[in-house]
């Protein structure tokens, strides 16, 4: 366990780094905190009015607000700063306590730019920047990203020099951006922060810093003007957003094609695919998985009337409707595997249940409830086994845009544990499953769906170059679209012949009823 001292403004620190610290607990003790009393920001009033009038709705939420610091073993040292131009530098009897202390790891919370003299160069220093290096230094979060319509903020921890920016990078998150709303964003990055402190640790630990440039725009505080383009920018947005979800919705499909290379870079042709022709009483169909023998291809069919999704089986040459596997609640996402030559369905069941497997016939009766993630709602669950090791991917209802979950067990009837790395995957355009996995001459690639401006308009193929109980890391090696329409969200194969869905927008003065009415169903049931 590392010792620890914090620098932070007033003994405060926000919630969201509050949050990161209980997130590493295990791996440090905090037992200094040097704690600054003269930090101050210049402002220019008349030149940045309107920027802090939206600061004041946007980068001040509840994740920002300031907290007082409790910290029952650690010595507490308050401290004068002295400013050398926009530079501050802790003075050297406070660094000596570093020292004393025998601290391991220092972590900035607090101050602004601070002066690594000689005494203090001696320690690694960790502190976290919102915003790519590669393509955004500067100020304010996420501000400039929203501007220009990027797909996600970038967040990293790294290690202080006196060059800014040019410090080693030991972890890097991106998190989606909601393009209607400066605020959600936010939060959203703030929120993902809390990951990244644990991750960092551990690849100081293992000397394995990340590659990522620093010659990224060094961006100020924005002028009045621009702060008022981005206002009546996120203002249209924001109406646009409105007038969609009550005019129109996305009408999914699903269709199989032959020859298709699901491990490289991929555009689907409907023109040259078989298109599934949809059952009365659903609006759409998603998430197509082949059965085990490949002659039934099972997927999420939604409920035209009620709004929810059963799972039902198609054939898999004509793609007729056979027959209703599961209904009653919402399921969708009916992922299987073989498992003693025996074939088990473990379908998203999050909006009313934690995570289960069913075997034949796929009935409640044949009902496996997972051990160790009986307090978990997870998305898009899927399995895959290597090396004699169970491992469970998945999102949470909460952030399964951004964030991907591991655990893992020796076997489906005992306990699963959390992977020390989660969420093992911190990013839009690849985090949430998007079907099977694929083994190919001794590789896995992993399906992730492509979130960062819309729901499932597209997949990044990814390939995990290191699994364990302790490790993972995986990068993107391709991508697939869909020619003439979105998607796909989800793709499977069985024997050369793949299965994705897709979709189109369609208008319907019909789609707020059918975006309301689950959310009432499921509010009843709650009762």
């Amino acid at each position: 366990m590392l010792r620890v001292a914090l620098i932070v403004d007033c003994n405060e620190i926000t919630k969201w780094q509050m949050d990161a610290l209980d997130a590493a607990n295990d791996l440090l003790r905090i037992t200094l905190v040097l704690s600054c009393s003269n930090t101050r920001t210049k402002k220019n009033i008349l030149k940045n009015f309107l920027y802090y009038i939206l600061n004041l709705f946007s980068l001040k939420n509840e994740l920002t607000g300031r907290l007082g610091l409790k910290c029952n073993d650690a010595a507490v040292i308050d401290f004068v700063s002295i400013y050398e131009g926009a530079w501050q530098r802790i003075p050297e009897s406070i660094t000596a306590e570093l020292t004393k202390s025998k601290i391991d790891l220092v972590i900035k919370f607090g101050m602004s730019l601070l002066k690594i003299d000689k005494p203090l160069s001696h320690f690694k220093i960790l502190s976290y920047h919102h915003g790519d290096p590669s393509l955004f230094r500067g100020r304010p979060a996420g501000f400039y990203e929203l501007l220009q319509g990027r797909s996600s903020v970038g967040t990293v921890v790294q290690e202080l020099s006196n060059k800014i920016d040019a410090g080693k990078v030991w972890a890097v998150s991106h998190s989606k951006i909601l393009h209607h709303s400066y605020q959600k964003t936010a939060v959203n990055f703030y929120s993902n922060s809390k990951f990244l402190l644990r991750k960092a640790i551990v690849n100081l630990a293992r000397a394995t810093p990340i590659c990522i440039s620093a010659d990224g725009i060094n961006y100020q505080l924005p002028s009045n003007f621009l702060v008022l383009k981005f206002i009546l920018l996120i203002g249209f947005r924001k109406t646009r957003r409105i007038f969609y979800g009550a005019f129109y919705e996305k009408r999914w499909n699903v269709a199989t094609v032959g020859d298709a290379n699901l491990t490289g870079d991929l555009l689907l042709d409907l023109e040259g695919s078989k298109v599934a022709n949809i059952a009365d009483g659903y609006s759409f169909y998603a998430d197509p998985f082949f059965s085990a023998d490949g002659r039934k291809i099972r997927l999420e069919a939604l409920n035209s009337k009620n709004g929810l999704g059963e799972i039902i089986e198609l054939d898999a040459v004509d793609l007729s409707k056979q027959r209703v596997l599961l209904r009653g609640g919402h399921y969708s996402y009916p992922f299987s595997f073989l498992f003693e030559n025996r074939e088990y369905l473990i379908p998203e069941v999050a909006s009313h249940s934690s995570p289960c497997i069913l075997g034949i016939p796929f009935g409640g009766e044949n009902k496996i409830m997972l051990k160790g993630v009986e307090n978990f709602r997870v998305v898009d669950p899927t399995i895959l086994e290597d090396k004699g090791v169970i491992y469970l991917f998945c999102g949470m209802n909460s952030s399964a845009a951004d964030c991907l979950y591991l655990f893992y067990s020796e076997a489906f009837d005992k306990e699963f544990s959390s992977h020390p790395l989660n969420p093992v995957v911190i990013d839009p355009t690849r985090a949430r499953m998007g079907g099977r996995f694929v083994k190919k001459n001794g590789k896995i690639f992993r399906f992730g769906q492509d979130n960062s401006y819309g729901y499932g308009d597209g997949i990044s193929i990814c390939e995990i170059i290191n699994i364990s109980t302790s490790d993972y890391e995986e990068r993107i090696v391709g991508n697939i679209k869909v020619a003439g329409a979105s998607g796909p969200h989800t793709v499977d194969a069985f024997n050369g012949v793949s299965v994705f869905d897709f979709y189109v927008d369609k208008f319907s003065l019909a789609a707020w009823y059918r975006r309301i009415m689950p959310l009432l169903l499921r509010g009843l049931k709650r009762r």
